[in-house]
């Protein structure tokens, strides 16, 4: 019986360690998962950012990019595709601004 017992313990303790590293695993997943949605939710506004708010947000998109790359294949497939088309635009945008400012 003492046996018994003592194999519940040890599997309850195992149980709420995986559950303790399961769940600091997707806290840090969504930290980078907040980050990239609200990098990305700019992209209807582009046009109306300054060119310093475009510079950050394709620095964000750079150090995402590192973040996404160590994610498991699917995600890393999608979000980096992704990622690399809010960039894409947020660099066309601000090129396309700093032209504009040096055209008369």
């Amino acid at each position: 019986m003492r046996t018994v017992v003592t194999k519940l313990k040890r599997g309850a303790l195992a149980g709420l360690t995986c559950l303790l590293l399961w769940q600091g695993a997707a806290l840090g997943a969504e930290a980078w998962l907040a980050e990239f949605e609200s990098t990305c939710a700019k992209t209807n506004d582009a046009m109306e950012l300054s060119t310093q708010e475009l510079s950050l947000l394709i620095e964000s998109c750079t150090r995402l990019q590192k973040v996404i790359e160590t994610q498991e294949e699917s995600l890393r497939k999608v979000y980096s595709k992704r990622l690399q088309l809010c960039k894409n635009l947020y660099v066309y945008v601000l090129d396309y601004k700093k032209n504009r400012q040096q055209s008369p």
